[in-house]
């Protein structure tokens, strides 16, 4: 399989994986591995984790943002917790790991793109995302009173008020009444406890620019 023939099938895709390649190649398992291989250490092909390609950026014919990449990789799954509270504005750090959940078992993958890692949740919790447009690309990822259950949920300890004010959240761009629903729906004391400690804090701050 030489390259020009691979960018000829594949060249439109954003992304490929090894099933695709070995149906357009039908030339047997070990020769289409070899090629593939030998792609990757010309730097002609870049590996997003076992079994998934995409073309070095002078072969793709558009961009491909990393965060894109978070619900190929690992699917179905969303962007959450850290990384989706850094992007929606709720806390002022920004997040390098692109963390996600699933409903499958935890993964991490490293690759050019950067660093993704993936969160088991059960299927009960597996809701409370929608698709935003991220440099052009539809990403899955968490509502921010979502991500803040998450986190709360996939992160052990009690969330009081102390805790929460040592991530200087940005209650102003929270619905926190909505973070308070979320929590009753998964019928977790300890979420709603922290729902409880969200609020005073909220609270607190309204109180705080009404004397400024």
């Amino acid at each position: 399989m030489r390259f020009d023939e691979l960018l000829s099938q594949c060249g439109t895709l954003p992304w490929f994986d090894y099933q695709t390649v070995l149906l357009l190649f039908p030339e047997g398992e070990e020769s289409v591995r070899t090629s593939l291989y030998r792609h990757r250490r010309g730097g002609r092909v870049i590996e997003l984790r076992r079994g998934f390609y995409a073309f070095a950026e002078r072969y793709r014919p558009s961009s491909l943002p990393a965060p894109a990449l978070a619900g190929i990789l690992h699917a179905p799954s969303y962007l959450s917790e850290l990384w989706a509270l850094s992007w929606h504005g709720i806390i002022p750090e920004k997040a390098v790991i692109m963390t996600s959940v699933s409903p499958k078992p935890p993964a991490t993958y490293d690759n050019a793109f950067g660093s993704y890692r993936y969160r088991s949740i059960k299927q009960a919790l597996f809701w409370g995302y929608k698709k935003e447009s991220i440099v052009g690309a539809d990403v899955r990822i968490a509502t921010p009173e979502k991500a803040l259950i998450d986190l709360w949920h996939l992160e052990h300890g009690e969330w009081d008020e102390e805790r929460l004010e040592s991530m200087r959240i940005e209650t102003r761009a929270l619905d926190v009444a909505q973070v308070a629903a979320h929590a009753r729906r998964s019928g977790s004391p300890r979420l709603l406890r922290a729902a409880s400690a969200l609020a005073r804090l909220a609270s607190s701050s309204m109180e705080g620019d009404e004397q400024l």
